[in-house]
């Protein structure tokens, strides 16, 4: 167990197999090529992989029908090669499986489950209903399936957060950073194109909590629903894809009249990837961040590497940190999982 009662998964050690669950869109079977790159990736990085069964599916809307979906993270977790579930990919339907999953099994299971973006919503209910540790991190379509592999920092920091050592972890940042558009399997033929730019400090001082990471959009879906943590003394991680300052203005506001961000002990801003100008122009997004924290007395760092841009960190959910936005670091205080006692077949 951690600080918060959540129990830890065990970590993934090579040679364990990964499965491969699609909750979210079917850009497994959309984007052939891509897939195919980030399942060679996995093997070559010593991660054997075990497909769902409707991994590679399309119904339309989804891979499968929700309970179907539920039906194949089940057999995911039931099978005793799988060490870790990477969820495929982020959309717009995971919220619909929720429902559908056993949380007791997924809790028995206590392996790792990884992705972000839609995943948000897996992620946050597996800690509010399974009461286990997840991890905002890299998925197979995205990050995996990158041209030439995936990137050093994000391979770094995934193993780091899976990492079951008992000593504080120091969150770097990343030399460079990209957010360019390259479509899967059209143009991404070549590595994408960097640019330099640091975490930065929006409001000043420390707040030590536990990391509540995700994508703003996606949380809105569990507002009013059992699948949404209580965020008492968190370190909300919130990113804004492809938003303008307006859009990041009004989830912020959300956050604020539900009364929730009175409750956080501090903000981390995702960097922006794919920002758009509000309807009025402005593109002045730390003027919408302050706007709404206010007075509320806690830390505001930004930029952070946490989200639909590449490279990424991996955030364990549910897991103690230190954010100190002066001096513009963030760290781990202690394990998100246990050694590994599994044996592979």
């Amino acid at each position: 167990m951690n600080r918060r009662g959540l129990r830890l998964p065990q970590e993934i050690t090579p040679g364990t197999a990964v499965g491969i669950w699609t909750p979210s869109a079917p850009a497994p079977s959309l984007f052939p090529r891509r897939f195919e790159r980030a399942l060679k990736a996995l093997e070559a990085e010593g991660f054997p992989v075990v497909l769902a069964d409707s991994a590679t599916g399309n119904a339309g809307i989804g891979a499968a029908a929700p309970a179907v979906l539920a039906a194949d993270l089940h057999a995911l977790l039931a099978e005793p090669r799988v060490g870790a579930v990477l969820c495929a990919t982020g959309g717009y339907t995971s919220s619909a499986v929720l429902a559908r999953i056993d949380w007791a099994l997924v809790r028995e299971a206590a392996i790792p489950i990884i992705g972000y973006s839609d995943i948000t919503a897996v992620l946050w209910a597996v800690m509010s209903q399974a009461g286990l540790v997840s991890f905002h991190g890299p998925m197979p379509v995205s990050e995996w399936g990158e041209w030439g592999g995936p990137w050093a920092y994000t391979l770094e920091n995934l193993r780091r957060a899976l990492h079951p050592g008992a000593e504080p972890v120091p969150l770097p940042e990343p030399g460079c950073w990209t957010d360019e558009t390259l479509w899967w399997d059209k143009e991404d033929t070549r590595r994408r194109k960097t640019r330099t730019g640091g975490w930065r400090c929006l409001v000043p001082g420390q707040a030590e909590g536990w990391l509540l990471p995700g994508c703003a959009a996606t949380a809105t879906h569990l507002f009013g629903t059992p699948y949404l943590p209580d965020v008492d003394g968190a370190l909300l991680c919130l990113e804004f894809a492809g938003m303008g300052p307006d859009q990041v203005w009004a989830h912020l506001v959300q956050w604020a009249d539900s009364g929730l961000l009175g409750r956080v002990a501090g903000l981390v801003v995702g960097r922006h990837a794919g920002p758009k100008p509000a309807a009025g122009g402005s593109l002045d997004f730390d003027a919408v961040v302050l706007d709404v924290v206010g007075d509320r007395g806690f830390p505001v760092l930004a930029d952070v590497d946490f989200g639909h841009t590449e490279p990424m960190l991996t955030l364990p959910v549910g897991c103690h940190a230190l954010l100190d936005a002066t001096a513009r670091e963030l760290t781990l205080l202690e394990p998100a999982t246990t050694p590994a006692t599994r044996r592979t077949p």
